[in-house]
């Protein structure tokens, strides 16, 4: 019993460990958005990648001062959550 206990434990400490690492927030002006790739770039370069999960199209605008989380998936930085700030 105690060894899979022990076993979950890392096992759960990891997943969140690397979980959290992944994340990642950066702010800056959306320089390009490109609707067919669903891609947005940032002033910086960033380019970013979107899901359906996160709705931007009908409210995001070149030049947009954006708050993004993202996360390394495949090589990409997948949006998690965009941010315009005022």
């Amino acid at each position: 019993m105690k060894p899979t206990i022990l076993a979950g434990t890392l096992a759960l400490g990891v997943l969140l460990w690397t979980g959290l690492a992944a994340a990642d927030d950066v702010q800056g002006r959306v320089k390009a958005i490109e609707m067919t790739q669903k891609v947005i770039t940032l002033d910086n370069g960033t380019r970013l990648f979107w899901t359906d999960d996160i709705p931007i199209a009908d409210q995001l605008q070149s030049g947009d001062l954006v708050r993004v989380r993202f996360e390394e998936r495949g090589g990409r930085f997948v949006l998690t959550e965009i941010e315009i700030v005022l």
